[in-house]
């Protein structure tokens, strides 16, 4: 991502990733998922938040990378997984 981010910052084009995990999807965490209380202490053991990120914050931090706002960062790859990569 670095390397892309480089490169292409040089002709005005910034690229970034959103690294996903426990985000609410109904592909991976479809309701009988979430409903499961294996799945739920998990969460609460394994994820800071306890929950899972929002489909609506994800798509605004999206937004926000898309914005003029986030122009300082290039080849960046942003975890959106309510803590857990930070365990």
């Amino acid at each position: 991502m670095q390397a892309v981010g480089v490169e292409l910052a040089a002709h005005h084009v910034r690229v970034n990733a959103i690294a996903q995990n426990f985000v609410d999807n109904a592909t991976y965490f479809p309701p009988e998922v979430k409903a499961n209380p294996r799945f739920q202490e998990r969460l609460k053991r394994e994820v800071p938040l306890g929950r899972l990120v929002g489909a609506r914050e994800d798509a605004e931090f999206a937004a926000y990378l898309c914005s003029e706002a986030a122009d300082c960062f290039v080849g960046q790859v942003f975890p959106v997984c309510g803590g857990w990569v930070t365990r």
